[in-house]
């Protein structure tokens, strides 16, 4: 059966998000080679990825499509603002969308999640159980408050399920939702 895996600002063939991440690799080469083995390590071909925007980053098509066939599973990208625009590269994938909305099932219950690359403050749902995955803003200064406004958010009893999915947050592997909601606190680690 297959898998449902998510994952943001993979920023593939992006020299300077290695500094600005402080990401622990030497260069793009090793970035790159190191993110497909742990992608290929977790992802099937079967299984289905959404990419949370940024997958790329100064990056040509035939670059991006050397990557894509590379890595294992059915790719869904929601755009991000580095990944490029054009007929070409979004033939790549199996859609590229501005956002998404799908369920998965999380230990035999429907979850529903919204994915868009920029955090949401209010969405559709927040209320109602609804998780929110973003990213754009890695582990910089701005999602530190990002987090803090979430917190607070949910101290004040309107209830936030957004968690940031950004590469340089997940060890720069895709994740199961399970994991992520373990991971964020929203449910008991499985045994």
């Amino acid at each position: 059966m297959s898998k449902v895996f998510f994952i943001s600002d993979l920023h593939f063939g992006h020299k300077y998000v290695i500094a600005f991440d402080r990401r622990p690799f030497r260069d793009v080469q090793e970035m790159e080679e190191e993110m497909i083995r742990r992608w290929n390590a977790k992802v099937s071909p079967e299984d289905h990825v959404f990419v949370v925007g940024d997958m790329f980053g100064s990056v040509t098509s035939a670059h991006a499509g050397e990557i894509v066939h590379t890595l294992h599973g059915k790719i869904h990208l929601i755009r991000g603002n580095h990944d490029p625009k054009g007929e070409l590269f979004e033939s790549l994938f199996e859609e590229v969308v501005p956002s998404k909305a799908i369920q998965v099932r999380v230990r035999g219950e429907k979850q529903k999640v919204i994915m868009r690359h920029r955090l949401l403050p209010i969405f559709k749902g927040n209320d109602e159980g609804v998780v929110q995955l973003f990213g754009h803003t890695h582990g910089s200064a701005i999602s530190r408050i990002e987090d803090k406004y979430i917190l607070f958010m949910n101290w004040l009893g309107v209830p936030m399920h957004s968690i940031n999915v950004g590469a340089c947050r997940m060890d720069y592997e895709p994740r199961t939702l399970e994991e992520i909601l373990e991971e964020a606190g929203l449910i008991l680690a499985s045994k």
